[in-house]
């Protein structure tokens, strides 16, 4: 018995257990402050990789919208769009980084100016659409239904 328990301590310890991808979305397109905190502090126990860190950075700058005073709003927003944008810059290929960046960009007000990369991200995410998995595939189909940059006629 000691034995089983040792081993399973051991495998616990080397194994990195990612965060799921479609419990990742279903807290991103929630209105639940609380979801996005349990997330965000399920993400921070998590070794720190380049997907975790585009998450978090995604879910902190989601975060702001739910934030009272305007200067941690800003604050927040800030802080969730350098992580996500230092992942992007270390992986220009990665269309989930664009993805997240677009759904930021397509939603965050106006005046934060955060809108200059909309098109390029519907480009390379529509020409790379078909290449993706099927799970990822429906996630960006879902959002494409309401979004006005992101067309579901011309995912293929």
């Amino acid at each position: 018995m000691k034995f089983i328990l040792l081993t399973f301590t051991f495998a616990f310890a080397f194994f990195n257990f990612s965060i799921e991808k479609s419990s990742f979305y279903d807290v991103l397109s929630s209105d639940s402050i609380e979801k996005i905190d349990n997330m965000i502090q399920r993400i921070e126990k998590e070794k720190p990789t380049s997907i975790n860190l585009a998450y978090k950075g995604t879910l902190v700058a989601k975060k702001a919208s739910f934030v009272k005073n305007v200067g941690e709003k800003v604050r927040l927003f800030k802080s969730g769009i350098t992580l996500l944008e230092a992942e992007i810059n270390k992986s220009p290929k990665e269309i989930e980084y664009r993805f997240l960046r677009l759904s930021i960009q397509e939603n965050c007000p106006k005046i934060l100016k955060y809108n200059q990369n909309i098109e390029e991200d519907v480009t390379v995410i529509t020409k790379e659409y078909a290449s993706l998995n099927k799970g990822f595939q429906k996630i960006i189909m879902d959002y494409a239904k309401n979004s006005k940059a992101l067309n579901s006629s011309k995912l293929k």
